[in-house]
């Protein structure tokens, strides 16, 4: 038998590629499956303690698991709810999507797009996780650029609907809109109220505006 150290991956025979592929793939789903216990239990536990900050102690115990798995895969607490908001977002992003495939007109995925947005503040449960974990990273001063770019992420979703309406700049107009909503979230984030139902009907009215009147030309 010859020593195999130095083979190209390519020369390994086919019955040994595919047990290395059934390792690797075991392990990973085994690291994920930590790690969303990991940061379900850092949500539950932010929300269980706030205003106080969450322990990793506590999170670690919440999970089941140790401290060595925890370390394994985050460096800190702080790196921790990073994760937990960075899953959530990608969470509602997968939502809004849901809603406005529902719909073929632009009109109709615009409504979709803010009742979706909306709907993250006037479920207490949802609110409540996002308020705790946004205020564990403005504690910790390192919230600002990372949730800028997730937040684009969800206000990106505009941009179909709004050039299938024929919209000159559909990029700006989707920022504009996604920081009309988000601005009208974070006013009621921080006090805990939510937006009445004719507020909330305002909000998508004058969103939805963007679509039904055309820009007028340059010069008029």
């Amino acid at each position: 038998m010859s020593d195999t150290t130095g083979v190209e991956w390519h020369d390994v025979p086919t019955s040994v590629r595919a047990a290395v592929d059934r390792a690797l793939n075991r392990h990973q789903r085994d690291a994920l499956s930590e790690v969303e216990q990991i940061l379900n239990a850092a949500l539950r536990v932010a929300v269980r303690v706030s205003p106080a900050e969450p322990k990793v102690a506590d999170i670690v115990a919440e999970a089941g698991t140790s401290n060595q798995t925890f370390y394994r895969y985050f460096a800190g607490k702080n790196e921790l709810m990073h994760a937990v908001l960075e899953r959530g977002i990608m969470l509602v992003n997968s939502y809004l999507r849901h809603q406005m495939a529902k719909h073929s007109e632009p009109v109709d995925q615009l409504t979709a797009w803010v009742e979706g947005m909306i709907a993250q503040i006037t479920r207490p449960t949802v609110a409540q996780q996002g308020t705790t974990v946004n205020r564990l990273l403005a504690r910790a001063g390192e919230s600002a650029p990372g949730r800028a770019t997730l937040d684009g992420q969800l206000g990106d979703l505009l941009i179909a609907p709004l050039t299938a309406a024929g919209r000159p700049r559909p990029d700006l107009d989707a920022r504009v809109i996604q920081d009309a909503v988000l601005g009208t979230m974070q006013r009621h984030v921080e006090p805990g109220t939510i937006p009445d139902e004719d507020e909330q009907r305002h909000l998508v009215d004058f969103c939805v505006a963007v679509i039904e009147h055309p820009p007028a030309a340059r010069g008029e």
